[in-house]
């Protein structure tokens, strides 16, 4: 299947590797990045400020495929400045969304595991009960609904790609990035946030694309699906692997024993959902993290 696409935040992380595999599909891609946000030039670079009503009705017609990429993704954040994530996480998305209608686009919409109630069972199917933790995920539940309502309200072709955690070659942030750094710089001490028990669901960057495309080729309209590998990953555990690949076989692991505000002390997910649309984690955790550690190791030589 080929097509046109349109990717808001597309200098993001997810955004350039969503931008590139979906040109290797044959799409005809336009990415979207804040006005200044980059230094490309490219009739297929679109600059707009997604708060903007309007915005992109520029480039959408009844044709394309909408990857809203654009987001602030950091839970801590949205605690300390939940005003500033609003604005791009939900008001920004509103007006992404009116575009969407207005031009008749399908979109696809990145929501998170955190949306779920932290007393869920798990693992977390999408019927799972949802209660958000930190404005973050407030904000991405919200923009679920409005997806929901929008669809039922009129007819506009949502698709819902609820991600864990991501990890992978290139990501500058987060756990695996984290840890790795710790661990290099002293592994006689690594200090861990919380008491090492939190269970997370890893999925590599190459998988998430995958299936943010195939939602977008092989979804339902209205539909929401849990984007994740469905196996879950203690923290420490994770720690002791990245350890093993750095040649430590005996971390001196330190939780601070501590949950931050906001964060979820553990999910992972059910997956049969999307899997019955044709998607299937293809990296391992074991080759994923090897290959990311190796990236960071090079990063670190070359700095």
């Amino acid at each position: 299947m080929s097509g046109k696409a349109v990717i808001t935040g597309a200098s993001g992380f997810v955004g350039r590797l969503l931008s590139r595999r979906l040109e290797d599909r044959g799409y005809r891609v336009t990415r979207v990045v804040r006005p200044g946000g980059s230094k490309v030039s490219d009739a297929a670079v679109y600059e707009a400020d997604i708060r903007r009503p309007g915005a992109l009705n520029t480039v959408l017609d009844d044709g394309v495929t909408l990857f809203h990429m654009a987001a602030q993704a950091d839970i801590r954040k949205s605690v300390d400045r939940p005003r500033a994530d609003y604005e791009v996480n939900l008001s920004g998305f509103f007006e992404v969304l009116e575009s969407a209608r207005q031009c008749h686009a399908r979109i696809v919409f990145p929501s998170t595991g955190s949306v779920f109630d932290r007393t869920s069972p798990l693992p977390l199917s999408e019927m799972s009960r949802m209660r958000p933790n930190s404005p973050y995920a407030a904000a991405k539940l919200a923009g679920e609904a409005y997806c929901s309502a929008y669809w039922r309200s009129y007819g506009l072709d949502t698709r819902v790609a609820r991600i864990f955690s991501i990890y992978g070659e290139g990501l500058q942030r987060f756990a695996v990035y984290d840890l790795t750094r710790k661990i290099m710089q002293n592994p006689q001490r690594v200090e861990l946030r919380g008491d090492g028990m939190q269970i997370r669901d890893y999925l590599h960057i190459e998988d998430v694309v995958e299936g943010l495309i195939t939602i977008a080729e092989n979804g339902r309209p209205g539909e929401d699906y849990n984007l994740a590998s469905g196996v879950p990953v203690r923290i420490a555990d994770l720690a002791t692997e990245i350890g093993h690949l750095l040649g430590y076989s005996d971390l001196a692991l330190m939780p601070d024993g501590e949950i931050p505000q906001g964060e979820n002390p553990a999910w992972y997910a059910d997956i049969t959902k999307i899997r019955d649309i044709g998607f299937k984690p293809r990296i391992a955790l074991s080759e994923g993290l090897r290959n990311t550690v190796r990236w960071i190791q090079k990063q670190s030589e070359v700095a």
